[in-house]
């Protein structure tokens, strides 16, 4: 460890990874020392961590409040009923008033005062995920911005029985029929009524305005143009020849790549390839897409992070390639002048919240809050080396950094800020990036932040929350998967909780992704930034994707999180199809649609006639738990943070810290009623273990959990399952159901038996 002691005369020690990370990569090319760096963390540390223990106190001390309401009132002959839901919000809403944790409602009108933002914050589009520990995804994440539409639906499972293989030919026209529909319906059209799929040849010359046009002919020998000529913003040219050129809808560029002459090649496809603008912005992710629980997970993400910022992160992908960067786009415009697209996403980082506490440094022997440490170390790197990059610079393996333009052109670092679920913790955060600011010396609101509307707590005060990030706020987000964990958890005493897969379209769900517009809207958040919609769970369903995603552009999100760069390029085209720009100016002017407090505190009680019929209760239960180990075993054995895992039958869905802090409260919460028991449950575990080992049979380097009759007595000791079992038992006893504690504690524990 590496030791500094601080002026006030307390004791740093950082791990001797990190300590060297920051000396040798962090700091170098800028003014600072490690030494000065760290003091700087350990002065946060002194000034911020008394206060975090403080909210981690009251979150406490609020839940145990909250299971007290709920347990005096069953112990008094309550139970939840539908009838009585409405009634029962609406006193519970009074309680929270009563004990100081909500203000009485009241009119919140106010407007955001963010910044002019970088244009890629404002656009409207898609928005990735990405887990900056994988080094490949980081780089693929990066490059999102730009993706084959041709590529992404053919490959997708939009009409299965045309098969990328027996079908070839026929998937390839069937691709190109329906993209091309799509290009005239939502994106331009050409003069006398034509389309693109009637254009043979297309051409750029000089109209009589000495602005260039593009021009397409038919293969009857007509010329005809475009109805909006605004739409075409530019191309590229080899010689004579028409290499490329550009169309832009709704704010989103579109690039056609043509085959020599400018012909279209029938055969082939209608175009060399049909790129879309896709994921604008990236959240690049220090928390629930990675596994980062010692010092040696924090500087490799981070050496990925530095990398993404300076533009020179290289990776191999899974068939052994070489994954750069892209390169910012060359394009002449309609004035002929040289310009550029931006070639990668707008980066922001997500850091984790106040709950999470680390040993990668301690002070005095104390592990410091988690967050202290890597909002420091990323908010620096963005500030210090965020310059672009001239592709001057060799590399040993594999030639110049790309020619790209900085991060974010105005210098800001978005920061986006999971799990906060009070307005009072949201100006803690904006506090602590103030200090941040005048320890760095950057320029005020340089840090912004994307308040993640995961938690009740949050939704409840959302208002509240903006007015204390009046001038910081880029984004709202909407989680519905750690909302609904965190509902369960927060009314657990109630009584029982529904079906997990009903959970959706009850009531608290619905009336919370409207309120979160709604709010949004009304305080100005979309006129600097983004208001945000959740991931789909079903992460290769795109026929499933594409009929029901575009409810987010519909209802007033303009982004919504997808989980890869191939259903960004799928769902781009929601906002061709939607101007979402228009649905917000209306619900700008429309009346609010008033939802009430009560409608986001409305428990979601289970019909017990859902468990009527035999084997209902053990097939739900059997199904929760392989959830959990399906997702738990790849975090803990091999340090993956968010995966694409078969569920029970066997479809692929999208698993990460939300899915499971919902099946272990739901699991919990049905124990503590009195719907399972502890047998119940370690049955149906060790039932799920047995059908992840088969599920994963042929995986190389899988480890079975299940397969001789030793490891199956000792099930309920092997790190996966014991971590299982911790989320369902701290689902009842933490405040908050977080699924963190267990993960952490076994990994570490495998890593620490060489696994």
């Amino acid at each position: 460890m590496a030791t500094i002691t601080l002026a006030y005369g307390a004791r740093l020690e950082i791990a001797d990874v990190l300590y060297e990370f920051v000396r040798d990569e962090a700091v170098n090319g800028t003014a600072w020392t490690a030494d000065q760096f760290f003091g700087v963390l350990g002065e946060l540390v002194q000034e911020f961590g008394p206060r975090n223990q403080e909210l981690l106190a009251k979150r406490i001390s609020r839940q145990e409040q909250i299971d007290h309401y709920y347990i005096s009132k069953r112990n008094g002959g309550w139970e939840p009923t539908q009838a009585s839901a409405g009634q029962d919000a609406a006193d519970f809403e009074q309680f929270l008033v009563d004990i100081g944790y909500l203000e009485p409602e009241s009119s919140t009108e106010f407007s955001m005062t963010t910044p002019q933002l970088d244009a890629d914050m404002d656009q409207n589009g898609p928005e990735l995920v990405t887990p900056v520990n994988n080094a490949s995804m980081a780089v693929g994440g990066a490059n999102a911005r730009w993706g084959s539409l041709y590529d992404a639906y053919f490959l997708s499972d939009i009409h299965p029985e045309v098969g990328r293989e027996e079908s070839r030919t026929a998937r390839l026209r069937m691709v190109v029929e329906e993209t091309t529909e799509f290009l005239d319906a939502h994106v331009a059209q050409w003069t006398n009524g034509l389309g693109f799929k009637d254009i043979v040849s297309y051409l750029v010359r000089l109209n009589p305005q000495g602005t260039y046009e593009i021009v397409g002919h038919t293969g009857e020998g007509v010329e005809v143009g475009l109805d909006n000529t605004a739409v075409f913003v530019g191309f590229n040219k080899d010689g004579e020849n028409l290499t490329d050129f550009f169309l832009e809808d709704n704010g989103l560029k579109l690039q056609f790549q043509l085959y020599d002459g400018g012909r279209v090649n029938e055969e082939n496809g209608q175009f060399r390839d049909l790129l879309v603008e896709s994921a604008i912005t990236n959240i690049v992710d220090f928390e629930d897409a990675v596994t980062i629980v010692d010092a040696d997970d924090m500087v490799s993400a981070l050496r990925n992070y530095l990398g993404l910022i300076k533009g020179d992160l290289r990776a191999y992908g899974s068939r052994g390639n070489l994954k750069t960067m892209n390169s910012d786009i060359t394009y002449l415009d309609v004035n002929g002048s040289s310009q550029t697209f931006k070639g990668t996403s707008l980066m922001s980082v997500r850091n984790v919240s106040l709950h999470m506490y680390t040993a990668m440094v301690t002070v005095d022997g104390q592990e410091i809050p988690e967050r202290i440490l890597g909002v420091l170390l990323t908010t620096f790197i963005a500030a210090s080396h965020d310059k672009g990059s001239s592709g001057e610079v060799a590399e040993a393996d594999g030639g110049p950094i790309p020619i790209r333009g900085p991060n974010s052109k105005k210098g800001y670092i978005y920061q986006v800020t999971p799990k906060l679920q009070s307005s009072e913790e949201v100006a803690e955060q904006v506090r602590f990036f103030e200090a941040i600011e005048n320890k760095l010396g950057l320029a005020n609101n340089s840090i912004l932040i994307g308040i993640m509307n995961e938690e009740l707590g949050m939704t409840l005060q959302l208002a509240q929350a903006l007015r204390a990030a009046q001038s910081r706020t880029f984004f709202t987000n909407t989680g519905f998967l750690d909302r609904t964990g965190s509902q369960i958890r927060t009314q657990t005493q109630a009584g029982p909780v529904d079906l997990r897969d009903d959970l959706t379209q009850e009531l608290f769900n619905t009336s919370y992704e409207l309120h979160n517009v709604d709010v949004s809207i009304h305080a100005g958040v979309h006129r600097h930034g983004k208001i945000g919609k959740g991931m789909q769970v079903r992460n290769r369903a795109m026929a499933e994707m594409m009929e029901r995603k575009i409810a987010h552009p519909r209802t007033g999100g303009n982004t919504a999180w997808v989980p890869a760069p191939y259903p960004s390029d799928l769902h781009s085209m929601h906002y061709h199809m939607v101007d979402v720009d228009q649905v917000q100016r209306v619900m700008e002017d429309s009346p609010s649609p008033g939802i009430m407090r009560r409608e986001l505190l409305t428990f979601p009680v289970l019909d017990s006639g859902k468990l009527a019929e035999p084997g209902v209760k053990q097939s739900l239960l059997l199904g929760y738990t392989h959830s959990m180990v399906a997702y738990v075993e790849p975090w803990v054995h091999r340090g993956i943070g968010c995966s694409g895992v078969p569920n029970f039958d066997q479809i692929e869905e999208m698993k990460d810290r939300a899915t499971e802090r919902i099946d272990g409260a739901i699991i919990a919460n049905w124990k503590l009623h009195g719907v399972v028991d502890q047998q119940e449950i370690e049955d149906a575990v060790r039932k799920a273990a047995e059908v992840v080992d088969q599920q994963n049979a042929e995986q190389p380097g899988y480890v079975p959990m299940a397969d001789t009759q030793e490891k199956r007595d000792a099930l309920l000791e092997e790190p996966v399952i014991a971590a299982v079992l911790q989320i369902i038992d701290d689902a009842l006893s933490a405040p908050s159901a977080y699924v963190e504690p267990a993960l952490f504690r076994n990994r570490i524990a495998v890593k620490a038996g060489g696994g």
